[in-house]
C-alpha cells in the first residue's frame, strides 16, 4: 500500500508515519502544495497513492482545497472511480459543519477526529475496507 501523510504538525506527522509504515510505503507532505506535487508525481510515474491522510488545517493550501484538487487531478488523468485514492481528512474540529464542508467541498472519502491514536487509525482503515480485521 502506498500512503501519503499530509500534516503540518511535527508530532502528528511522525506518529502517522511510524504507525502507517507497517502497512506500506509512507511519504510525507507538510502543506497542501506538497500534497499536489507528490500526488501528481505518483500519477505520472504510474505508482499512485492508495490513501492520503490529510490534515484539514495546513499552511499555504488547506487540506480541503488540496483534496478537491487531488480529485480534479484524478479526472485529468482519467483515473477510474474504483481506483481513486482514499482521502481521510484529519481534524481537531469535531463539529458537524466542518465535517460536512469537508465532504461537500473536497470530495473526501472519510474523516477522523484528532487526537489520533493507534486504535482509531487502525479502526478507520478496517472500517473503510483498506485493512483486514486482524
Amino acid at each position: 500500500m502506498k500512503i501519503l501523510v499530509a500534516e503540518d504538525d511535527f508530532a502528528s506527522r511522525n506518529f502517522l508515519q511510524f504507525l502507517l509504515k507497517k502497512y506500506g510505503e509512507v511519504d510525507i507532505a507538510v502543506n497542501g502544495i506538497e500534497v499536489l506535487e507528490a500526488f501528481r508525481a505518483a500519477l505520472e510515474s504510474k505508482e499512485p497513492y492508495d490513501i492520503i491522510f490529510m490534515d484539514i488545517m495546513m499552511p499555504e493550501k488547506d487540506g480541503l482545497e488540496a483534496a478537491k484538487e487531488v480529485r480534479e487531478m484524478e479526472r485529468e488523468f482519467h483515473v477510474a472511480a474504483a481506483n481513486e485514492v482514499s482521502i481521510i481528512m484529519a481534524t481537531a474540529l469535531s463539529d458537524v459543519k466542518t465535517v460536512f464542508k469537508a465532504f461537500n467541498k473536497s470530495e473526501a472519502t472519510d474523516y477522523i477526529v484528532k487526537p489520533l491514536t493507534v486504535d482509531t487509525v487502525h479502526a478507520k482503515l478496517i472500517e473503510m475496507g483498506l485493512l483486514n480485521d486482524k
